[in-house]
């Protein structure tokens, strides 16, 4: 394989990778890391597609940040 071939094949993957995140972020994970989009509309959703594909490892790292923040409150008060 050369190399240009290496570069795309992980770029499809990275591609496929946000794209499977986001279908999941958009039905479970949005409204948690911004509760602003609760009830949000399907254009709004449909807008935002594209950056949560491409910024997929960043959204995981917030969402994962609230998600261990509701876990475990009890941090916030040692």
């Amino acid at each position: 394989m050369n190399t240009v071939t290496v570069i795309l094949a992980a770029v499809a993957l990275y591609l496929v990778a946000g794209i499977i995140f986001t279908i999941i972020f958009q039905l479970k994970g949005l409204s948690k890391i911004d509760e602003g989009t609760h009830g949000s509309s399907w254009g709004f959703r449909i807008i935002i597609i594209p950056g949560c594909i491409v910024f997929w490892t960043a959204l995981l790292r917030k969402w994962m940040k609230v998600n261990k923040e509701i876990i475990d409150p009890a941090k916030e008060h040692a």
